[in-house]
């Protein structure tokens, strides 16, 4: 490979894979008594902004809002780059973030990403797609007062407040999946297996994007950083709350499965156990019954027993004797 085709430091391309989704911008800007909708990154003075970027591969015009906000070049780098790990960091006077998000639709497990950035006075988050997820923001723009009275900070909690809940719904949907694997061991003892590693990768994908979340989240808060007014702190605690008890509970989800899954090996163990136990029991009765066919049947020039008239019924008779007598042995001994 050419030197010249790795990227280059504070390069912008997009790394996605929705190259043909033409890039949208949605500008909210609010006060608590107004509500403007704009297609354009140029703020309102007196006005809040929240923007909303769908489609990045417009490298060029999502570029040109470093006309209006001071954003750093490896933020922008970083939000063409989707690969990222799920982050909350603090840039100078500002607050950069990178998720990967799951949520239900139609009982379905979907996945986004998305990336968000604040200052004190605008929040932008960037989309590849249509950002489902978030659509409950539209009617918190039109019906929340308290959304367009509060500080950005109160909106950056809210938008952290819907990717939660969207993940508590994910969680519940696959903490009843484990729930019914875990009926399904204990009344079968067998479970498919294809269907719980999936359920086990589900369940880890959540638990890598939530703790990275908490982590950072708590860490900035404690910081005490003036992006962050003192009288949203109390949502800050609830949302961390909310991480954190999830947190706890993918914890104790995922050692659930793991013991499920040790009991499922155990069970698949004892089965092939008995099955060799039974064949090895078949085994035991025919090797008797082995040794008098071969002896019987050797080519002596003198044995008389074998010109008796019922030797046959009595050869017969002699192995079934053997055989009840063995099976009644092996069931005195509780081997089968």
């Amino acid at each position: 490979m050419n030197i010249s085709q790795y990227f280059k430091p504070k390069s912008l391309i997009y790394t996605g894979k929705y190259q043909s989704v033409k890039t949208e911008i949605n500008h909210y800007l609010y006060d608590e008594k107004t509500l403007l909708l704009k297609h354009d990154f140029e703020p309102v003075e007196g006005l809040k902004s929240y923007i909303q970027v769908i489609g990045l591969s417009n490298v060029e015009q999502i570029q040109s809002i470093k006309q209006y906000y001071p954003m750093d070049a490896l933020v922008l780098e970083d939000i063409f780059n989707v690969n990222q790990r799920n982050k909350i960091e603090m840039i100078k006077d500002s607050i950069f973030g990178t998720f990967h998000i799951e949520y239900l639709l139609n009982q379905q497990i979907k996945g986004d990403y998305m990336s968000i950035w604040m200052n004190p006075q605008a929040i932008i988050t960037f989309h590849e797609t249509e950002p489902v997820f978030l659509s409950p923001l539209k009617q918190l723009f039109n019906d929340h007062q308290d959304l367009r009275s509060k500080s950005v900070d109160y909106l950056f909690f809210q938008i952290m407040d819907i990717i939660t809940d969207n993940h508590l719904d994910v969680y519940d949907h696959l903490d009843q999946e484990v729930n019914s694997f875990e009926n399904e061991i204990l009344e079968t003892k067998n479970i498919e297996q294809e269907a719980f590693y999936l359920l086990r990768k589900f369940m880890l994908n959540l638990k890598n994007h939530v703790s990275p979340i908490l982590e950072h989240l708590n860490a900035i808060i404690n910081k005490k950083s003036p992006l962050f007014k003192e009288d949203n702190l109390p949502y800050y605690d609830d949302l961390k709350d909310h991480l954190f008890r999830l947190d706890n509970r993918l914890d104790r989800s995922r050692e659930l499965m793991r013991h499920l899954l040790d009991l499922h090996m155990n069970n698949q163990s004892n089965k092939m156990n008995k099955i060799m136990a039974t064949l090895t029991l078949f085994s035991a009765i025919f090797i008797p019954l082995s040794f008098l066919t071969g002896f019987f049947g050797m080519n002596f020039v003198h044995f008389g027993i074998l010109e008796y008239e019922h030797a046959v019924l009595g050869f017969a008779g002699l192995c079934i004797i053997i055989i009840i007598f063995m099976v009644w042995f092996f069931k005195k001994k509780k081997w089968f």
